[in-house]
């Protein structure tokens, strides 16, 4: 038997008795003590999941539909018990337990004091409500335990698995995103959803996604992964559009991050994994290490988190047959499955690159709220964070005598590789009150983000073969004149930095009104300013200079810049800023006992293109207790994001298999005016959903949602004129440096529909355990309505372009997320001993990669994943696996969809293609 199979028969061996040793114990702890009891309102009323803890001890349970909470094989000792739920204080308890002993411990929990607290409010509604089933809007609430079960720390893919309606797709060759992968909702593109952190608005990654698989290009997202995953008390997801609530972006829906406050104990969290699978030698290791302690101050507390992450590369690329190092003997290749059959040249295989690159994470973050009275009616608040990234990606590899390599430095071709350092900080401070009656929030927050493109294994083919004494002649082609470079080439670079930032001033007031109805109507008042800029900085002058030396074929000028990324040159760098002013009103009332309604109004104003007003009307009907029917019209609005208005650079395509260079202009760019651009306005839409929940028994619930969002003016990344008509064009104008252009548009229509349907079923298993079953299903379908016309310029000419949308975008907004999504999950909680398991459904899709003109459809598939975990006394120890089978996407057929055969697996799949992952996970309480 090989050493390898021998080493993983070992390991299941040795799981096996670690298995049979925690089941034994589990048996043995079967008489140990219980802590039981019930949480309820000052009014006697359930409140639902409430989490319930032992202070200094990973013990904690959630509370049921009717507030009741258990937790079981406690050992003896005196303890603070902690109580936490949604639009309540924080209450704490003393108790004392016997060895064998079940105590019964009820708790009552007052409501908050100040009734406008956005760390308090479920997201979706200004009003007070203590739980997501009493909205008139469908609001998904993943708790800290859900977080934690996932099998991976990266918070985006946490919410794909927990909520079908997120897609959240592995990259690979696409520029920055490899590094900064944003995650969709409802099928949108990712600034269509507006996330949250307690509340507040949170800014977006600098980096514009022009190359993104599963999105339309063009669109800047929020980077999830920046925040350390433990500092996250819950996740909310607001299934609806609500831009007349929270402001623009808010199209698809809004992801609220709720973070842990209060007084803990430190706690400490260690992941570790890596791939093993049955075709590919193991990679991507992964460790995760991340803790915080909440510290008392005063009345209030101080809560600090941090976090480290190591993630190694994993590779998934097969031989390239076409790299013979000079030789002219290609290696000999299994066609179905990517081994080396003959190895007959020197060069290491796979040359490329197809899969996860390095990751090594840094995160902290802070929260501090201290109450200035002891009612608790007036406090200080603030929290914030900071992230440093270091990430790899690549691009296609340089074969050696490619006119972008020079033999004299890379021998056999080189792979270049993205390297950049990515840094993000954020800070919000604030203060609530209560002054006459109304409930004032208002404050201030500032975020940053920074993207530097570090190069590394490339070059500069213009500035010719030589790494110690400048060779390149200038655009003169002549050796020692004014216009050389006067530089070696290197084979690092600096291309250039972008930097993104974000305040936001705010005001937020609510108060009950008396108006004869049978409850209190609230009304929400607000107003907030908000500044963002964008800047481009220019790379290192070596990133961009055409130096004019002759290509290794003497057939030409080689290509100038940097190969894999041209550096940003001083005519792309840029700084530009924007204001927004908006005020919106809400107003929540329950007319009848059954009828709740919900009408909101925004105005904003935007220094750059004028104002928009939205509105909101949301109704929930509740007939009887178990069944509640709800429904929601609005409109809304997306402003143009300033990188969409100003990003600029040069960028290397492949199309039809061969490098092009493409200018990515701004809309005043004259190549770009050349082909029509105009000045963007604000995308505008109609959103409409309807749907109930139902709750046949007290163990059970069931919700069903519909939804369709249409958005006018949709801004996207249009067409690349680079067709032979196009280039003429460009170099009848003077712009004969480049071979294409491409810009941004307001270029088309879409409509999207869908259903959400979700379940939730709690078993009781014998006295001490609870078996609970989750589901969720999503379908989505996106329709381009409307297609802007093709440029005059080029109407009535032999072009082979149709309109403003290639093939590429069409099928990136239509068809390359699934249409079908679905999850099923079981959670076993039985004494000290914890399982669960997962099957993950992701439909069929289609892609077409940015790099080929192909479009190639894949078949649906299911994922499994299983956990098993023990709980001593302080530790908790679990071991678990994704992706059980080691399934992956369909193989590419069409011949430049999978780069000759070198990328074996879809470009765009949302499930990624690295295989089966093992891990395992511990969580300690370190007590004082």
């Amino acid at each position: 038997m090989p050493a390898r199979s021998v080493s993983r028969v070992r390991g299941i061996h040795a799981a096996g008795a670690v298995l049979v040793a925690m089941f034994g114990a589990a048996r043995l702890d079967a008489q140990a003590s219980r802590l039981t009891g019930r949480v309820t309102d000052p009014d006697g009323a359930a409140v639902p999941g409430a989490t319930v803890s032992l202070r200094g001890t990973v013990l904690r349970a959630a509370t049921g539909s009717q507030g009741r909470y258990t937790i079981s094989n406690v050992p003896a000792g005196h303890y603070t018990v902690m109580a936490r739920a949604i639009g309540f204080a924080p209450g704490e308890t003393e108790v004392t337990i016997a060895a064998g002993e079940t105590v019964t411990l009820d708790l009552t929990l007052t409501r908050a004091p100040i009734e406008l607290a956005p760390i308090n409010v479920v997201v979706g509604s200004r009003a007070r409500h203590t739980a997501a089933e009493e909205l008139a809007v469908p609001v998904d609430v993943f708790t800290a335990d859900q977080i934690a079960q996932q099998g991976t720390t990266e918070t985006s893919q946490i919410l794909q698995a927990l909520a079908p309606s997120v897609n959240f797709p592995r990259q690979s060759v696409t520029d920055a995103t490899d590094i900064a992968r944003p995650f969709t909702l409802r099928g949108l593109s990712p600034d269509h959803t507006l996330v949250l952190i307690n509340g507040w608005r949170r800014h977006q990654t600098a980096v514009l996604n022009t190359f993104a698989y599963g999105m339309g290009a063009g669109s800047s997202g929020v980077d999830l992964n920046s925040i350390p995953s433990g500092a996250i008390e819950r996740i909310e997801v607001l299934r609806d559009g609500a831009s007349a609530q929270y402001g623009s972006d808010a199209i698809a829906g809004v992801v609220n991050l709720v973070m842990r406050e209060g007084r803990f104990d430190p706690f400490l969290k260690v992941d570790a994994g890596r791939y093993v699978t049955d075709d590919y030698p193991d990679d991507g290791t992964t460790v995760d290490i991340n803790g915080g302690i909440g510290l008392g101050v005063g009345r209030g507390s101080l809560s600090l988190f941090g976090q480290f992450l190591q993630r190694d590369p994993t590779n998934r690329a097969w031989p390239d047959t076409f790299v013979t190092a000079g030789t002219g003997l290609n290696d000999i290749v299994n066609p179905r499955n990517g081994r080396i059959i003959q190895k007959r040249n020197p060069v290491p295989q796979p040359v490329h690159h197809w899969g996860d690159g390095l990751e090594r994470d840094a995160q902290t973050f802070a929260n501090f709220r201290l109450p200035l009275n002891p009612a608790g009616t007036t406090e200080l608040y603030s929290f914030g964070g900071y992230s440093h990234r270091v990430g790899t990606g690549n691009g296609f590899w340089r074969y050696h005598d490619s006119d972008r390599n020079w033999p004299e430095i890379y021998p056999f071709g080189f792979l270049p590789e993205f390297r950049p350092d990515v840094e993000d900080y954020s800070a919000a401070g604030g203060m609530r009150t209560r002054v006459g009656g109304w409930s004032l929030d208002f404050g201030a927050s500032f975020g940053a983000n920074r993207f530097d493109y570090n190069l590394r294994n490339t070059l500069n083919a213009s500035l010719g073969p030589c790494l110690d004494t400048p060779c390149a002649p200038g655009l003169d082609g002549v050796l020692g004149t004014a216009d050389d470079p006067g530089i070696p080439n290197q084979t690092r670079f600096f291309a250039g930095r972008l930097r993104r930032t974000e305040f936001l001033a705010g005001l937020n007031l609510s108060r009950p009104l008396a108006v004869g109805l049978e409850e209190p109507v609230n009304l929400a008042l607000g107003a907030a300013f908000r500044r963002e800029t964008y800047a481009i900085r220019a790379g290192e002058f070596a990133s961009w200079v055409a130096g004019g030396h002759l290509a290794q074929d003497s057939s030409g000028p080689a290509p100038g810049g940097s190969s894999v990324f041209q550096g940003f040159s001083p005519s792309d760098a840029t700084d530009e800023d924007r204001t927004n002013f908006g005020a919106y009103a809400d107003l929540e009332a329950r007319l009848t006992r059954q009828v709740l309604a919900d009408v909101a109004g925004r105005f904003e104003t935007y220094s750059d293109f004028g104002e928009r007003v939205t509105g909101k009307l949301a109704l929930r009907y509740q007939p009887t207790p178990r069944l509640v029917f709800r429904g929601a019209l609005s409109t809304g609005v997306r402003a143009p994001g300033l990188a969409q208005s100003f990003f600029s650079h040069r960028t290397t395509n492949v199309i039809g298999g061969q490098f092009v260079e493409v200018g990515n202009f701004p809309v005043d760019h004259p190549a770009a005016r050349l082909f029509g651009a105009k000045p963007l306005k604000e995308e505008t839409s109609v959103n409409l959903s309807a749907g109930f929940a139902f709750t046949p028994r007290d163990n059970l619930t069931i919700t069903v949602d519909y939804y369709r969002i249409t958005i006018d003016d949709r801004i996207l990344l249009g067409a690349t004129f680079a067709d032979s008509v196009s280039e003429a064009i460009l170099a009848d104008s003077g712009f004969g440096s480049i071979d294409g252009v491409q810009f941004f548009t307001n270029g088309l229509d879409t409509r999207t529909q869908g259903v959400d349907v979700t379940a939730d079923w709690r078993v009781p298993v014998g006295a001490e355990g609870t078996l609970t079953f989750t589901a969720g299903v999503n379908y989505t379908k996106n329709e381009i309505t409307r297609v802007g016309p093709l440029p005059r310029i080029l109407q009535g000419t032999p072009t082979t372009l149709t309109s403003i949308l290639d093939l590429v975008t069409k099928v990136g907004i239509e068809e390359e997320r699934p249409d079908w999504r679905g999850t099923l999950q079981g959670n076993l909680a039985w004494g000290r001993f914890h399982a669960l398991g997962r099957a993950s459904y992701f439909g069929k899709f289609a892609s077409a990669q940015p790099s080929f003109t192909d479009r190639e459809e894949y078949g649906a598939k299911t994922l499994f994943d299983a956990e098993i975990g023990y709980r001593f006394n302080n530790v908790d120890l679990s071991v678990g696996v994704r992706n059980l089978f080691d399934t992956y996407p369909d193989h590419p057929k069409a011949e430049f969809n999978n780069n000759d055969n070198t990328f074996p697996w879809a470009a765009a799949s949302p499930f990624g293609y690295n295989g089966r992952y093992l891990y395992t996970r511990a969580e300690m309480a370190l007590g004082w």
